[in-house]
């Protein structure tokens, strides 16, 4: 019976994607598919400068993790954009929207993966399960957010909720660094071909940053964390507006890689290859500066500068007249007197934040007032703890543990 259904197994493709960055960049990108585990898709520790561990017994233990969900506001250079290598750097934020993930750790070593997206946990299972040498098995279940390649995270939150449940489960191996580092190396979401196969990723590693530590973060090539604050008493509007590029949410594909690798590889890297020293300018002498003083209108006015030039300006333009249905949003929000607005990731996910309760019941009320869908309206906050462990029904802030570091 094995060997029939084997028969049936699609044959696996390959995704050529050709790709021009700046004035002399053409090349072609290839991204093949690969099932849940396979071998010769696993990056190893020493492969990204982590050292080698072992897990050598297997004990059975359960954990429950609750991670946030993030905001992408920017990536600073997708031209250090590689599925094989996380890079680009970029700024995000941690909201008050989560996943939850339950490890157990069995003796016996079987992988059983229930819940949502199956194939990337299944992934991770076997990532740890191989560069650790660890002999047992897992019993994994994952809930996510339902809202999924809007710009919420769905993917990097998946795969670090799993990862950080599996750590913890498995007595933690890994520090937060080199548990990032795990985890951005081997990045990964499901092949748009649908036939239960996975693809690489393009991964910045800020959904881990921010997952983790909760507040707001800035982190360079390689996924390595530069500077994290907390943005205590802010609140958060997220809107997902109805744009003609909106076509998966609501019809369960769990899956934009194809359209989403089009256009990070090609107008979004050319714009970042022309207009790379002014993002660095406003990066390192306005926002910076701002994050360091706690100014969240300083922080708003540096990332509405960002929004319209570089990769940003790209990711917003794929949604219908130039960009026209986002930036409305965006402008508008700020018009009404919110410190940050802007488009998170490839979008459409569009926000506003502000510690000001005014500023918040106004814009409320003018969706509200608008007809405004109220499916596709989030009222949230800025989360500033981070993941969570539950264990024995107790739960404790992952951030603030001693052994954890970077």
């Amino acid at each position: 019976m094995h060997v029939q259904n084997l028969a049936f197994q699609p044959q696996k493709q390959r995704i050529e994607i050709s790709t021009i960055g700046g004035p002399f960049d053409c090349l072609t990108s290839v991204l093949e598919e690969f099932v849940p585990g396979e071998r010769s898709f696993i990056n190893f520790p020493e492969s990204f400068g982590v050292a080698p561990r072992a897990v050598s017994e297997a004990v059975e233990r359960e954990v429950e993790v609750k991670v946030p969900a993030r905001l992408h506001i920017s990536v600073l250079d997708m031209n250090r954009f590689n599925p094989y290598r996380p890079g680009g750097g970029g700024i995000g934020l941690a909201l008050g929207i989560y996943f939850q993930a339950r490890v157990r750790t069995t003796v016996v070593p079987e992988i059983t993966v229930k819940g949502e997206r199956p194939l990337i946990v299944k992934h991770f299972a076997h990532v740890f399960k191989e560069i650790l040498k660890y002999p047992g098995g897992f019993d994994i279940e994952l809930f996510d957010h339902k809202r999924r390649h809007v710009g919420l995270g769905s993917s990097s939150g998946t795969m670090c909720a799993a990862c950080i449940a599996i750590n913890e489960a498995l007595g933690r191996p890994f520090n937060n660094r080199e548990l990032r580092r795990v985890m951005v190396y081997n990045a990964c979401e499901e092949s748009p071909t649908g036939n239960d196969y996975l693809i690489r990723n393009f991964e910045t590693g800020i959904g881990a940053m921010v997952g983790v530590h909760g507040g707001m973060a800035i982190g360079s090539d390689d996924a390595e964390l530069i500077y994290r604050i907390p943005l205590p008493n802010t609140k958060a509007i997220i809107i997902i507006p109805d744009v003609p590029s909106l076509k998966d949410e609501y019809t369960g594909k769990d899956t934009a890689a194809e359209a989403e690798v089009g256009l990070l590889l090609r107008r979004a890297r050319y714009l970042d290859a022309r207009q790379c020293n002014t993002k660095a300018h406003l990066i390192l002498l306005d926002l910076l500066p701002a994050m360091v003083k706690g100014d969240l209108k300083a922080i708003g006015d540096a990332i509405l500068d960002l929004t319209f030039i570089g990769s940003k300006r790209a990711e917003c333009e794929q949604h219908g007249l130039y960009g026209a249905h986002i930036f409305h949003y965006i402008g508008l929000f700020r018009e009404m007197g919110a410190e940050v607005a802007g488009m998170s990731s490839v979008g459409p996910t569009t926000f506003a934040l502000t510690q000001q309760p005014l500023v918040y019941n106004r814009i409320m009320k003018y969706l509200r007032d608008h007809g405004f869908p109220n499916t596709r309206i989030i009222e949230t906050e800025v989360d500033n703890l981070g993941a969570r462990i539950i264990e024995n029904s107790q739960e404790r802030n992952y951030q603030n543990e001693g052994w954890l570091q970077g």
